[in-house]
């Protein structure tokens, strides 16, 4: 099927660019870069399908869709912003929107939204929350897209939803913006593990959100009883029947094939997924996590970080993720009283995490007969033409390493490396060309 589509966005090229691909996809397009003119056409009864930005002309189009809704409840809206948070999507959420598209997009994703749009005969409806409600979900990277394009579509819905992802990824803010972000915001949001007596967490909960951190470490019964509640709940209207909502870091796949999880409770909680990515993997996230945790652990101040020190904590391999950040930014922000936190009090207190390794003698003595055997080795191979004498081989197994872990101490600066070394940085560069130290 081919629609008429009503466009809004004030970037002349944004505008272009789309007109161009929803020509191409066989649709008509009606372009415009202000709200008003997007109203004055749905109230004339033009368009089928809308297709807007969130900002223009420093005004939100939220001000505008309650009148366009009004006028054209039937008609599908699909969101497109640059404002790629979780505020966004839920705004979305609340204002019937059919589909929150975050800029960089595809052309893709949009025209492929317009033709889900196009089979649709209702935008998806969401009760009216606060649009002040404080979202502290922050993250502007590529990969949390997903996330607050799930948190969006599955706020509103009653499917049960599990979140997925490593520890502190933070999957128990995403469990209260699932819960915030919906129709059941003015119900409980019950978090337990207790489902012995189902009437009675049934009655508890009260058509709200039933939260379960780590999964995984239910037990077999647990999962029983479980199991049996949502049972008992689907003989509940369905606007009254809560929702279960529930969250791990493990495997559950691989649980089920070992039996250490129920299948039949896996196919139950796992119908709407939302997984998060590691700190690692959300490219410069870490700057404005960590601007966003000093403002909250220095209410009333205009504290901040200077660019070396954010620099530091976005190198720094946060296997704890986003709350071992916070944890860090909030004992910067208690031991240290200064207006603008430095590259070298984030090092300092980094420092003070380096835990001394097993210097026992065991420990010691086999680490000795692991080298003894590899130089063993290494001795009585033969060395081909234009390969690396045993003696460098040797060093390089100690040297490459050491050098690696003294860039990370010291947050990539190769001065203060070369010092924690012994050696003379001029040695450290030549020594990070040979060894190919990136």
């Amino acid at each position: 099927m081919k629609y008429e589509i009503l466009l809004a966005d004030d970037d002349d090229s944004v505008r272009l660019v789309l007109s161009k691909a929803l020509t191409r996809a066989g649709h008509s397009v009606k372009a415009t870069d202000n709200a008003q003119t997007l109203l004055k056409w749905a109230e004339a009864g033009q368009g089928d399908i809308i297709v807007t930005d969130v900002m223009m002309d420093g005004r939100e189009v939220f001000e505008t869709l309650p009148e366009i809704v009004k006028q054209r409840p039937k008609m599908p809206i699909i969101i497109i912003s640059a404002n790629n948070t979780v505020n966004t999507a839920l705004k979305a959420g609340q204002h019937r929107v059919f589909e929150y598209v975050p800029k960089p997009f595809d052309l893709e994703d949009v025209t492929n939204a317009v033709a889900r749009a196009g089979l649709s005969v209702h935008p998806r409806k969401a009760k009216s929350q606060a649009t002040n409600r404080k979202l502290p979900m922050i993250g502007r990277s590529a990969e949390m897209q997903p996330v607050f394009r799930a948190v969006s579509r599955f706020a509103a819905g009653n499917l049960p939803v599990l979140i997925q992802g490593a520890v502190g990824t933070g999957k128990d803010l995403v469990a209260r913006l699932l819960h915030d972000g919906g129709a059941r915001a003015d119900r409980p949001f019950l978090r337990t593990t207790d489902f012995d007596n189902t009437s009675l967490t049934l009655q508890k909960v009260n058509g709200g959100d039933i939260y379960i951190d780590e999964i995984a470490e239910l037990s077999l019964h647990q999962q029983e009883r479980l199991l049996s509640l949502m049972t008992e709940a689907e003989t509940i209207p369905a606007n009254d029947r809560p929702r279960i909502i529930s969250a791990t870091r493990k495997d559950l796949r691989k649980m089920a094939e070992s039996n250490a999880f129920r299948d039949d409770l896996l196919f139950r909680i796992n119908v709407a997924e939302v997984r998060i990515p590691p700190l690692s993997a959300r490219d410069r996230d870490t700057y404005e996590l960590a601007e966003s945790f000093l403002s909250q652990a220095s209410p009333g101040q205009t504290r901040r970080f200077e660019t070396e020190a954010l620099d530091v904590l976005h190198r720094h391999n946060w296997q704890g993720n986003v709350r071992e950040l916070e944890n860090m930014v909030r004992r910067l922000a208690v031991l240290y009283s200064d207006e603008v936190i430095t590259a070298d009090m984030v090092l300092q207190e980094f420092s003070k995490d380096i835990r001394p390794q097993d210097s026992s003698s065991e420990a010691m003595d086999h680490l000795d007969k692991q080298l003894e055997v590899a130089c063993r080795g290494l001795l009585n191979t033969e060395v081909q033409d234009g390969e690396d004498a045993p003696y460098q081989v040797a060093l390089a197994w100690v040297e490459k390493p050491l050098i690696v872990e003294a860039l990370r101490l010291t947050g990539g600066n190769r001065a203060k490396a070369a010092d924690r070394l012994g050696i003379h940085r001029n040695t450290l560069r030549t020594r990070l060309k040979t060894l190919e130290i990136e």
